[in-house]
């Protein structure tokens, strides 16, 4: 199930209340270098109840081995873990019964689709009063390995007894709508950049892309609207730079494209937001990139092709684009 279709995002969501944002710094130490090479996290994974409030589900889009070989025994344990702490990958506290035992997983790009993981309520009431980040380990049952994890971006706040998915903040005004149909707190987002790549419709040349610095490997976007965050990350994920001299600084765009990639010259379509990016070292690459930020800019309604854009900042001030990746098929933007 792709993770665009039937968004609802519209001029709506700008109300006198909104979800608190989720992402609570969690520090995870402890990593080994295995984690996050082999098996993702892919689509989103969210808390629910089933409405009684006396059971909580998560569901996860899919769980996919990148690996050329099958997996082990594979489960998942969740923890609840006090937002705004640093922890203990193998010590996590919290642990909370769960039925999310999966088996054995082909290599090779399968997944399990639609993951549900339940857990009841009784077993989080019995935590101390606060916010909570729920994360979840894959792991194997052979080995007892931590094979990646994931950090919830719902929040689990624990008020006298009673339970609260994303607790929600009254009479508080998101940013409004500027004239150029983009929210105002761009405060990450390049003016100079902006300026080229404007929130209305804009036109790429693509022609001579991917040729001296380049996308490699497996990207992959994830855009939760329940916090309005946009993570882009991937498996081996790269940018290679085959020159023999530095890059200047980059930036890597989130683009809806109206026309799929393939062998165009030139796309039109709109970006959604943009992220900065080191510079890269001459015949050097930047591997396992991961990048979050807040949805800054609002796309119109319509069906487009989500791209990967990478420019580079030239000698007069202009971003130049440097390689692009499409992302996958169509999807419907509502």
């Amino acid at each position: 199930m792709n993770i665009f279709t039937k968004l609802f995002f519209t001029a709506t969501m700008v109300t006198s209340s909104f979800v608190v944002a989720q992402q609570d710094s969690i520090n995870i130490t402890n990593l080994p270098t295995t984690i996050n090479k082999d098996y993702s996290f892919d689509g989103i994974w969210k808390i629910s109840n089933d409405g009684t409030t006396s059971n909580y589900r998560i569901s996860g889009g899919k769980l996919t081995n990148y690996s050329n070989k099958t997996s082990h025994t594979l489960f998942l344990d969740l923890y609840f873990v006090p937002s705004k702490s640093s922890v203990d990958l193998y010590d996590l506290p919290n642990k909370i019964a769960t039925n999310a035992q999966l088996g054995q997983l082909e290599g090779n790009g399968t997944s399990f689709n639609n993951v549900i993981v339940t857990f009841k309520a009784s077993d989080i009431q019995v935590l101390s009063q606060g916010d909570y980040t729920p994360i979840l380990l894959l792991k194997e049952r052979e080995t007892g390995n931590v094979l990646n994890y994931k950090i919830l971006s719902n929040k689990i706040s624990l008020e006298s007894n009673n339970i609260l998915i994303d607790k929600v903040v009254e009479n508080v005004e998101l940013p409004q709508m500027t004239e150029n149909n983009t929210l105002a707190f761009e405060k990450n987002i390049d003016a100079t950049l902006s300026d080229i790549y404007t929130p209305v419709e804009s036109i790429l040349e693509v022609e001579n892309a991917n040729k001296k610095v380049k996308l490699a490997g497996v990207w992959k976007l994830e855009i939760d609207f329940s916090t309005l965050m946009v993570t882009v990350d991937g498996i081996n994920n790269s940018i290679q730079n085959l020159t023999s001299k530095p890059t200047n600084k980059l930036k890597l765009l989130v683009y809806f494209s109206k026309q799929n990639i393939t062998d165009a010259k030139e796309i039109d379509g709109f970006e959604l937001l943009n992220f900065d990016v080191p510079s890269v070292f001459g015949n050097t690459k930047k591997e396992n990139l991961s990048f979050t930020s807040n949805i800054t800019k609002l796309v119109p309604s319509g069906e487009y092709y989500p791209i990967l854009v990478l420019a580079e900042k030239n000698e007069v001030g202009n971003y130049v684009i440097k390689s692009t990746l499409s992302l996958g098929e169509k999807y419907i933007w509502q």
